[in-house]
């Protein structure tokens, strides 16, 4: 029976994060999924500014920038397509992170490089096998699949087990895990279309608030443009895959010959969320343990940050032999955050609906409308793998630390993630001393020791104020901050307070 540190059931974005991510830190992995190819036609369409510098860790950033195109803003509209409200401007917008707040990609495009990628790393991956069940106990877990050509099973033990295995999760249900419906259940037809004619709608996202028929134009990378149209309840769904339908519905944008349907399906948008992301060595990530409407564009991204944050956890752990105190701040930290998502994605449709039954726009309610673009803005992490146990805006614990950026004339032509290593790493402007048990236990860690050279922060305005203050940061894996030194939190007490948390 072959025995692995990880197993994953299902490849798509974030199975495919958490296994490059895991082999990058040395893991033994094994991809497991009941198709033969990968899907080809684009779902996901949004890559964010923390999506781009997490791929910066899987080394798949490159794929997302030759195959994306930034977005140049968003905004509420009647059904004339006119501004009634929230509209934001997104150009030359650069975050912390050193990305653009939001880029549209083509997901075959970078769903095809992703898997080459894959393909040619020490993961192995079986296609066209179907996990069937499971069993742990406290040091592995032991799964069946099924051979989908010949029907003959195989079995496999791993120290853990990841189910990214989609929305209708094999893994989730063996796990009897269940899920919370946070009320916002809809049917909507997306199309996407590769325009036949030069772009002439414009790089800006539109919710349209009609009455008659919510709708929003995404405008993909190009050649390739998306709607999506709300249907009503006493409609019938299968009549909406008609080209003829689809042609009337995109008649404001477009004639029927400036465009080639490429995708056509009806979906429910769901608003759900697994009551655990973890039990026992199993974990759930992407739509496994959440699933939202499409309005915030970061379903993908969501599934990302579960990827991200659990996989170095487990390499961590596994590398070291440490408690299970950290791998359990996982769902501590996700989940959340991963609520936020799914309850904002949702009050983004609502605030559409009450644009759409309001006689003016200045009738809808304020805390609707706060629902709106200004719930983009994720939140920072509040408990977890954190300076006692909790994010600490203080010490700015629970943030992302900026990415070190180069500059040449105010444009960002280097980012330098690099310098901050793989694992933790500890930053400041100026040297600093710490006793000799810590260096023991950060070399353990792979801690980088890093001194900034002033240019990365003077020239950085995300940076400059952090480093102004003379702290030194300890900084993790995944680039969110465990804490920092102040009057009060000496170097030592940081790494202290780490090692209690994490070593048996």
């Amino acid at each position: 029976m072959n025995h692995f540190d990880v197993a994953i059931i299902g490849l798509g974005p974030a199975g495919s994060m958490a296994a490059l991510l895991l082999e990058s830190y040395g893991m033994k992995v094994l991809c497991i999924d009941r198709e033969k190819e990968i899907y080809n036609l684009p779902r996901a369409v949004t890559v964010s500014d923390q999506g781009f510098r997490m791929c910066q860790l899987a080394g798949i950033d490159d794929i997302y920038l030759k195959n994306s195109t930034i977005l140049g803003g968003a905004y509420f509209s009647n059904k004339n397509l006119e501004i009634i409200g929230g509209s934001i401007d997104l150009k030359g917008f650069v975050s912390a992170n050193g990305w653009p707040a939001s880029s549209l990609f083509h997901q075959p495009f970078t769903d095809r490089d992703i898997r080459n990628k894959l393909e040619n790393s020490n993961v192995e991956i079986i296609l066209e096998h179907e996990f069937i069940s499971l069993n742990q106990n406290q040091e592995s877990v032991s799964f069946k699949t099924i051979n989908l050509r010949n029907q003959e099973e195989k079995e496999f033990t791993s120290r853990y087990l990841i189910g990214s295995d989609g929305g209708s999760s094999v893994v989730r249900k063996q796990l009897d895990i269940p899920q919370e419906d946070l009320n916002y259940n809809r049917d909507w037809v997306v199309i996407d279309v590769e325009l036949n004619n030069p772009d002439k709608l414009g790089d800006k996202l539109i919710q349209v608030c009609d009455k008659e028929r919510l709708a929003t134009f995404v405008p993909s990378h190009l050649p390739f443009r998306r709607w999506e149209f709300i249907i009503h309840e006493h409609e019938d769904k299968e009549s909406f895959l008609e080209d003829t339908i689809i042609h009337e519905l995109i008649s404001k944008w477009l004639k029927p010959e400036e465009y080639r349907i490429i995708r056509k399906a009806v979906y429910q948008f769901h608003s759900v969320i697994a009551k655990n992301f973890q039990k026992g060595n199993c974990f759930l990530v992407g739509d496994a343990a959440h699933q939202a409407p499409p309005f915030m564009g970061e379903g993908m991204m969501s599934g990302y940050r579960d990827a991200v944050n659990l996989s170095w956890k487990i390499a961590t752990s596994i590398k070291n032999k440490l408690n299970a105190n950290l791998i359990d701040t996982y769902e501590i930290e996700r989940i959340p955050h991963s609520r936020f998502v799914v309850k904002n994605s949702a009050g983004i449709g609502e605030l559409m609906e009450a644009y759409a039954e309001a006689e003016t726009p200045e009738q809808v309610a304020q805390d609707l409308v706060q629902k709106g673009y200004g719930s983009f803005i994720l939140p920072n992490l509040t408990k977890g793998l954190f300076f006692g146990g909790k994010a600490d805006e203080s010490m700015n614990a629970g943030e992302i630390f900026p990415q070190p950026v180069e500059f040449e004339n105010k444009e960002i032509v280097r980012r330098m993630d690099h310098i901050l290593g793989k694992g933790f790493s500890l930053i400041s402007n100026y040297p600093f001393e710490i006793s000799e048990d810590n260096h023991e236990f950060l070399d353990l860690l792979g801690c980088k020791l890093v001194t900034l050279e002033k240019k990365y922060i003077a020239e950085n305005p995300w940076m400059k104020p952090l480093l102004e203050k003379d702290r030194t940061y300890l900084i993790r894996p995944d680039r969110y901050i465990f804490g920092s030194t102040n009057s009060n939190i000496s170097i030592d007490m940081l790494i202290n307070d780490l090692k209690m948390r994490i070593m048996n």
